[in-house]
Formats: structure tokens, C-alpha cells, sequence
């Protein structure tokens, strides 16, 4: 979720494997060369810069058909199989590429075979899976508004007011982004369970960031 730290471990996994003499490649998010596009960021970068939506047909936001293909996902097992470069996804899988399918209002079942789909295509890279969640879900939502403030939190605010998911329940304001990342995060439960290759989950890694990092590189390379 928004606030949990994912940027700092991405970045602080690439250095750690880097200092190890390993290849490694964090891709931020809103990265250029990212090798998973997803409409969710394209819709950010759009809304940033100028307002613009990518189209109805769920094309680009200029226009190109298929950017979003579930293929990408098995070019970059490929890439993984292929190469000696670790390569590290910050928000991509879930938040990027399923939780928008919860937020636009889609069955439990919708969500789970988009989840099931993208780890059916990249089944032969393994990849590991690092969740990072709060204890107080509401305190972190709060808490990461006032750090980041304006505009983000405007934009935030406004993008969660206008989804189906919100407007069917008749939600606004910060209490529906709370209510929003409560919600999801009983689907992630689930879908976490349901995750078949290593993955590891840390509860406020910011209490003891040193400690929450030398998990995740035990786990990563034990």
C-alpha cells in the first residue's frame, strides 16, 4: 500500500545486491524503461502532466495497441532466465497490476484470475515476493498524506473519490482511501496465500528499518 516502504527496500535490495558483486536493477515505478508498463502508471504520469486518461479500449495514452499484455510479464521471466541480472519491481505486481482491477469495482473472482494469470506467466523466473504492510492501516494512510502533502494528496485523494469502488459505497476524502486499503487488504490475504513461489511478509518495517532489511536479504539470498 502507499507508505509502506517499497521504494526504500527496492533501492536498498539493489544496493545490497550490487555491494555483493551481484547485477541488480531496481525499477521504480514511474521508471521510462520499465519492463512491465501498466495502465495504472500510465494514467499517474498522464494525470501529473497534463490530465489525460489512456482511451476507453484501454490502449496507451498515445494510442498503442497492447502495451498492457499479460506477454510482458513472460518476456521478462525470459529476460530473468536468460540474463545474470536480478531484476527488482517496485509496486509493479500487485498494486500496479491487480489491486486496479478491485478498485474499478471488479468480483473477487476477476481479481484473483488477473493475480493467477500474471503468476501463470512468469512461473519460470520464481520470482520472490516481498509484502510490506502496517499494523494500523488508518494511521498509515494519515501518516503518509501529511509527510507527502500537496499535490500528491490532492491527487490521491481525488483519484480514490472518483473509482468505482468508492462511489459505490458512497465514500469521500480520506476516509475512503482508509476504507479503500482495509478492504484490499483482506484481498490480499488471500491472494498472498495463494502465491506458490518464496515471498515474505514484514508488519511496519520502519520501526526498525536495519532489522526489516536483513530479512529480506536473508530471504532473498539465504
Amino acid at each position: 500500500m502507499i507508505g509502506a516502504g517499497k521504494t526504500t527496500t527496492a533501492s536498498w535490495l539493489e544496493d545490497w545486491l550490487s555491494s555483493r558483486g551481484e547485477d541488480a536493477r531496481a525499477y521504480c515505478e514511474v521508471a521510462a524503461d520499465h519492463p512491465i508498463r501498466t495502465r495504472a502508471v500510465d494514467e499517474l504520469r498522464a494525470s501529473v502532466r497534463d490530465g489525460g486518461q489512456p482511451d476507453a479500449a484501454g490502449n496507451g495514452t498515445t494510442g498503442e495497441p497492447g502495451v498492457y499484455a499479460a506477454g510482458q510479464w513472460r518476456a521478462l521471466a525470459g529476460r530473468c532466465l536468460r540474463g545474470q541480472q536480478t531484476v527488482i519491481l517496485e509496486s509493479t505486481f500487485l498494486q500496479n497490476s491487480v489491486m486496479p482491477a478491485f478498485i474499478e469495482g471488479a468480483p473477487a473472482d476477476t481479481v484473483t484470475a488477473l493475480f493467477t494469470a500474471i503468476v501463470r506467466q512468469v512461473a519460470s523466473a520464481e520470482p520472490f515476493l516481498v509484502y510490506l504492510r502496517p499494523t494500523d492501516i488508518a494511521a498509515a494512510i494519515t501518516r503518509t498524506h501529511h509527510t507527502r502533502g500537496q499535490p500528491w494528496s490532492g491527487r490521491n485523494l481525488a483519484f480514490v473519490d472518483k473509482s468505482p469502488w468508492a462511489r459505490l459505497r458512497n465514500l469521500h476524502g480520506l476516509g475512503a482511501v482508509i476504507a479503500l486499503y482495509q478492504a484490499w487488504e483482506t484481498v490480499v490475504n488471500l491472494l498472498y496465500d495463494q502465491y506458490p513461489f518464496g515471498k515474505l511478509m514484514l508488519t511496519d518495517p520502519q520501526h526498525d528499518w536495519p532489522a526489516a532489511l536483513t530479512r529480506i536479504g536473508a530471504a532473498v539470498r539465504p
